[in-house]
């Protein structure tokens, strides 16, 4: 790997490094612990000083709320009322005793005006001067006696507590008189005035016996003042979790404690120890990412060509590490959502199973910090999503979402079995992690399908759904091929069949197999008459030519090739095979003219540019559109015929180390010699003379 790629890891790597310092661990300057219940501690933790154990806000306020729940409410006797009640009996009496000499409705009238309503019946009444005095002096004194006494309205206990310069008195509610007991008794003492006291009765009869709030609120602050907020205390080098022991309820509440007590201490990380923390976790980080992209490099030096290349495996650690976040330290929810299958199975498809295993055990190290170094999660899915690499590959199900989603489902659900019966979790816990498991699984399964078909559509792959389109004899090339060079498509599908029978012969993709035959000669829709097999009369323009001349022309249909494929965004795979069809042979018929014809000769210009197939795809079109040309230019009496110009172009190929870089064996050559057998012989074996149907012999 060259060494400008490190800049890339470098970023990447202050990038995850600035998010921890962020989100883990950089919003304190002091030690922070963040173990959950349940968790087994992999450290040692002693207290560095005295601190109490605070109690949690919902215990705090569970005990404030009992210890309200018997506060009675506090009553005070109010004198207002009273002064209300006689100033409404005095507006009254007022506008009777100033206007004696006018009509009772223009004493209704006044009265109005004045927020009193009279009937006629009550104003006939007052209309008397001696009942009028009479009348106001005995409601005057009844009320101010029922008030001196006290008047309530819905209070639901027997007894009430009245309030006076902060003493407490307790009365029986018998002591006062209700608003409904008033009105009667005031109707009772005067009874020749009872329809005007029912009529006024919501002025002059009110309860003075009121709710003290203000009272009510310092009593219930003092009663809640009152509740200690700790319980118990850690003394200084007291343990408290010890290694290897599970983290309990009161262990969180003594961490939270100690926390806290930091917190009003004020306590800060040294810069020497804020140095040594970033210093460190940028090594491992840095560690990790060169360990992942070299092997990257490594293993796809040849089409590894720009820093940008390196881009997006560095991106899917970023990508894993904001998703831990999110579920870690802005949602707190559990890490077992967290989609990790998302970023490693996508590597996996579009770069290899072997590198997406390395990818999951290094995204593993990188999401560790940030899911406080526990063990359970990472152990979960990393297992997992290897398992799940390994059933792609076996299954051949790189783009069968459906079945990776299953193979992650599954593979979850059984490692989660696993750890599980071992670990002895309840029932509940079990279901619940398996449900966890299956919303990862989801999530990231949506992640793939959103993000393979993008990079290998970038990085123009040959995927099943794309060499399925390329078969398509409406596409552009294979249309203008079959019209412009009708022998060499001719040949392009014989070579096809013959390939994509081969291919299943050994294993190897008969897709590609196919559609790379019917690609392989595209070049020659340019200079389409040099060609035997598009025109008989090919010899002739040869004839004129220099041999170096015609070789250059004939393999430059290659060249051409891959100029028309990467136009036409053709996947790489299909070009290489274009590219590799011909292998570096030497084009013999003109070399050996130029010998006859005593000229210079150098072998390069008569050599195809390669290089030779680097896949079994590539070997098996160069070796069908050998046979089939070979085939078709002779006569061909019986199989053997068909037979022996197999195993000649395979010797002859193997004779010129064409196969030497080709994941090929002599066993593959059989098979490939197998299989093309009865396809040749159906297409070009003499037909057989039937005896005519009068021959009695």
């Amino acid at each position: 790997m060259n060494s400008k790629y490190v800049l890339i890891i470098v970023l990447t790597a202050f990038t995850i490094v600035g998010l921890y310092h962020i989100f883990a661990v950089g919003r304190f300057n002091y030690p922070e612990y963040r173990l959950k219940e349940g968790q087994v501690a992999d450290t040692e933790i002693i207290a560095p000083f005295d601190f109490p154990i605070m109690k949690s806000a919902e215990q705090l306020s569970i005990e404030q709320d009992d210890s309200l729940r018997d506060l009675s409410t506090p009553y005070r006797k109010s004198d207002e009322v009273l002064f209300e009640a006689l100033s409404a009996l005095d507006e009254i009496w007022g506008v009777i005793f100033q206007h004696p000499e006018v009509e009772p409705e223009g004493i209704r009238q006044e009265l109005s005006r004045s927020g009193f309503t009279l009937s006629n019946e009550a104003l006939d009444f007052l209309d008397d001067e001696t009942n009028t005095e009479k009348v106001y002096n005995a409601i005057r004194a009844e009320i101010t006696q029922i008030y001196t006494r006290g008047i309530y309205q819905s209070i639901p206990d027997d007894s009430i507590s009245i309030w006076n310069l902060d003493q407490e008195e307790r009365h029986a509610l018998d002591d006062f008189v209700s608003v409904e007991n008033a009105i009667t008794r005031v109707s009772e003492a005067i009874p020749e005035a009872a329809t005007l006291i029912s009529e006024l009765r919501d002025r002059i009869v009110m309860p003075n016996i009121i709710p003290d709030t203000d009272l009510m609120a310092e009593l219930s602050q003092k009663r809640v003042s009152q509740i200690p907020e700790t319980k118990g205390i850690v003394l200084q080098n007291e343990i408290i979790i010890r290694k290897n022991a599970r983290v309990s309820e009161r262990d969180i509440e003594k961490l939270e404690s100690l926390q806290e007590a930091y917190r009003s201490r004020n306590v800060q990380k040294s810069a020497l120890q804020q140095m040594l923390l970033a210093l460190g976790m940028m090594l491992y980080i840095f560690m990790i990412l060169l360990v992942t992209n070299h092997y990257y490099g490594v293993q796809h030096k040849d089409k590894l060509e720009h820093l940008a290349d390196f881009l997006p495996i560095n991106l899917g650690f970023i990508a894993l590490v904001g998703a831990s976040i999110l579920t870690n330290h802005v949602f707190s929810l559990n890490t077992l959502l967290i989609p990790f299958a998302f970023t490693v199975v996508s590597a996996a498809i579009l770069i290899g199973s072997e590198f997406g295993i390395l990818y999951a055990i290094t995204s593993m190290f990188i999401v560790s910090p940030f899911i406080n170094w526990e063990t359970y999660t990472p152990v979960i899915y990393t297992l997992s999503t290897i398992i799940t690499i390994v059933m792609i590959k076996q299954q051949k199900a790189h783009h069968e979402y459906l079945s990776i989603w299953f193979y992650l489902l599954f593979s979850s659900i059984l490692v989660n079995l696993a750890v599980s019966i071992y670990k002895s979790d309840p029932i509940n816990v079990v279901f619940r992690n398996i449900g966890f498991g299956t919303i990862s699984s989801a999530i990231s399964i949506i992640g793939i399908i959103m993000v393979v078909p993008y990079y290998e559509k970038k990085w123009n792959r040959a995927t099943k759904q794309t060499l399925l389109e390329l078969l398509d004899f409406n596409h552009p090339l294979l249309k203008k091929l079959a019209t412009s060079a009708v022998g060499t498509y001719h040949h392009s599908l014989i070579v096809g069949n013959l390939a994509e029978r081969a291919a299943e012969a050994i294993n190897a993709n008969p897709l590609l197999a196919r559609v790379g035959s019917y690609y392989h000669d595209i070049g020659k829709i340019i200079n389409t008459e040099i060609f035997t097999e598009n025109n008989a009369d090919s010899a002739e323009i040869h004839d004129v030519m220099m041999p170096d001349k015609s070789a250059s022309l004939i393999k430059n249909h290659v060249l051409e090739g891959i100029t028309l494929a990467k136009k036409y965004k053709i996947p790489q795979p299909v070009i290489d095979v274009i590219m590799q069809h011909h292998g570096d042979s030497v084009i013999r018929y003109f070399y050996d003219r130029a010998g006859k014809l005593n000229l210079p000769t150098q072998m390069a210009d008569y050599q195809y540019p390669g290089p030779r197939p680097q896949s079994k795809e590539a070997v098996l079109v160069m070796i069908a559109d050998i046979v089939e040309s070979t085939t078709k230019a002779k006569t061909i009496t019986n199989e053997s015929d068909i037979e022996k110009i197999i195993d000649d172009t395979i010797s002859r190929l193997i004779r010129e180390g064409q196969f030497d870089e080709a994941p090929i064996t002599m066993r593959d050559l059989f098979k490939i010699k197998q299989s093309m057998l009865p396809v040749l012989g159906s297409i070009y074996r003499k037909r057989l003379d039937y005896p005519d149907e009068n021959d009695k012999s």
